[in-house]
């Protein structure tokens, strides 16, 4: 969801648009210019970015009435995405939140059919189309659809949230595949593009889903490494490498400033300079890095670290610096307990 613009706020969420909605927007308006109806094709953007801000303000409100929060609303081609704080505590309360956003856009298409028939205009025949196509076309069986999100909590009350979410993912890519088919036979360019994009966000659920039910109720200190050494600013990258000969599982040492965290310092970077005598560790320092309680839940601090694209954590406990969290620990561990399962 990085390559999105935020335009604003709504009910206190923000709201953005996603690079790949601008694409297939931009389809349409050339396709409306190319017959003549310009002005009218940017009326039509416009219905559709209101219609799925609804769809998904639907998913949040009912999200927040279970004190699940929303983080922001991401508009997608396929109808967008309200990204939760966490995931609800109960099957039954994933299943209102996700049928939330088709029942509005159902109901939206619904009252624009009846004011159409009222007033014959065509905008109100577009807006009825345009929900309906939108509740509708969420409500298939598969993710990233709210269908396969109503599907997976139908499913894991027997066979547990993680198969269950296996299931709603290889639908999700069996149905981006026929529409990817679909676009080649048929020359649809739109179609293929919405299909490709459906493979790779119910691969990308899919493996969230995978990362959540590893992490689970974990802490942050379950995967930290202990810091024998914490390096000053002054020190040398000798000074580096002897505090990684001195612990040779940990893949990264802190660098401070008296109590002030500057970053940190990986054992590759270091073991790679030559004379390291001859050169200090600020130049080696990876100042993108997370400071987190120890104590703190683990997907907690892995939020943090994938929100500042960081590839380690300083862990503290009592405002002093205790151990040290890495991304390529992180993976290995989340590695490791796939291999388990499988």
């Amino acid at each position: 969801m990085g390559w999105s613009l935020n335009i604003g706020r709504l009910f206190g969420i923000p709201i953005k648009i996603h690079f790949s909605l601008f694409i297939l927007l931009g389809f349409l308006l050339l396709a409306s210019s190319s017959a003549g109806s310009g002005l009218y094709g940017v009326l039509i953007a416009v219905l559709l970015f209101g219609s799925v801000t609804a769809h998904e303000l639907g998913h949040a409100l009912v999200a927040r009435r279970y004190g699940v929060d929303t983080k922001e609303i991401v508009l997608l081609p396929i109808g967008g995405a309200a990204l939760l704080s966490r995931n609800p505590d109960e099957p039954k309360q994933e299943l209102l939140i996700a049928i939330a956003g088709p029942v509005v856009s159902l109901v939206l298409s619904g009252l624009a059919f009846l004011a159409w028939q009222a007033v014959a205009l065509t905008v109100l025949a577009d807006l009825f189309f345009v929900n309906l196509v939108l509740g509708l076309f969420n409500l298939v069986p598969a993710f990233p659809m709210d269908g396969g999100r109503v599907l997976r909590a139908g499913l894991a009350n027997w066979m547990g949230n993680m198969r269950a979410t296996r299931v709603a993912a290889k639908l999700g890519r069996l149905v981006a595949v026929a529409f990817m088919v679909i676009a080649v036979v048929y020359s649809e360019i739109i179609l293929g593009f919405i299909g490709a994009f459906i493979f790779f966000a119910a691969t990308a659920e899919e493996r969230a889903a995978i990362i959540q039910n590893i992490v689970g109720l974990r802490r942050v200190t379950d995967l930290m490494q202990p810091t024998p050494a914490i390096l000053g600013a002054g020190a040398t990258v000798a000074d580096a490498i002897a505090g990684f000969a001195s612990s040779p599982g940990v893949a990264a040492l802190p660098v401070a400033f008296g109590t002030h965290v500057l970053g940190v310092v990986h054992r590759g970077d270091a073991e790679g300079v030559p004379s390291p005598d001859e050169h200090m560790v600020n130049e080696l320092v990876d100042r993108n890095v997370v400071t987190h309680d120890g104590d703190a839940p683990l997907m907690e601090l892995l939020t943090r670290m994938g929100q500042s694209r960081s590839r380690a954590a300083v862990v503290t406990a009592a405002n002093e610096v205790v151990g040290i969290v890495t991304l390529d620990r992180v993976l290995e561990e989340i590695r490791a307990a796939r291999h388990a399962e499988f």
